[in-house]
C-alpha cells in the first residue's frame, strides 16, 4: 500500500538520509549495552538493561518514521521556468501593507533554519507555489482577505 507523497528540498532529503544513517550507526552501541546489562544477572530489578532495552525501542521508532517518510519521497527543486518553487526565494508586496518581504518556501522541517522560510503546507507557502512574477494572489488571514503580488523569484529576490 503506497503511503502519502512526503515533499522535500533536496537538502531536507538529504539531511532526514543522514539522520537516518546516524541513527542505524547507534544499533550496534544499543545491542552492546543490552548484552553488558543482561550479563549483570537478574533482570527483574536491572535498570540499565531497561533503560537499554527502552532506548532500543526509541531507536527503532526513530528509524521506522523515518523509512517510512523517505519511502515516498518526492523532491522538489528549483526550476528554470519562472514559477515559485520549494527552497527559491521570492519577494512579494503585500498591497494592503504597503510592504515587501521575501520568503523561501521549504518543508516544515526547514522552515526555522532557513531565514524569512514559509512552509510550503503554510497558507502564503501554499498560495504561492507554482506562481509567476506579476501574479496576484489572495491569502486568507487573520485579519480577512490580503492581496499578495510576485515581484521577484531567484536570486534577484
Amino acid at each position: 500500500m503506497a503511503g502519502i507523497e512526503q515533499r522535500f528540498s533536496r537538502s531536507s532529503y538529504d539531511r532526514l538520509v543522514s539522520d537516518l544513517e546516524n541513527l542505524k550507526g547507534q544499533r550496534a552501541k544499543i545491542v552492546q549495552d543490552i548484552k553488558e546489562a543482561r550479563e549483570q544477572g537478574d533482570l527483574r530489578e536491572n535498570f540499565a538493561y531497561h533503560d537499554a532495552k527502552n532506548n532500543q525501542g526509541i531507536l527503532e521508532a526513530r528509524i521506522a518514521g523515518l523509512e517510512l517518510r523517505l519511502a515516498d519521497a518526492v523532491i522538489v527543486e528549483g526550476n528554470d521556468n519562472g514559477e515559485v518553487m520549494m527552497g527559491v526565494p521570492v519577494k512579494v508586496h503585500f498591497k494592503e501593507q504597503d510592504r515587501t518581504r521575501t520568503y523561501t518556501i521549504v518543508t516544515e522541517e526547514e522552515v526555522d533554519e532557513v531565514d524569512g522560510g514559509a512552509s510550503a503546507d503554510s497558507p502564503v507557502g501554499s498560495a504561492l507555489l507554482g506562481r509567476k512574477v506579476g501574479d496576484v494572489v489572495a491569502l486568507e488571514g487573520p485579519n480577512g482577505v490580503v492581496q499578495v503580488e510576485v515581484l521577484s523569484i531567484g536570486e534577484e529576490a
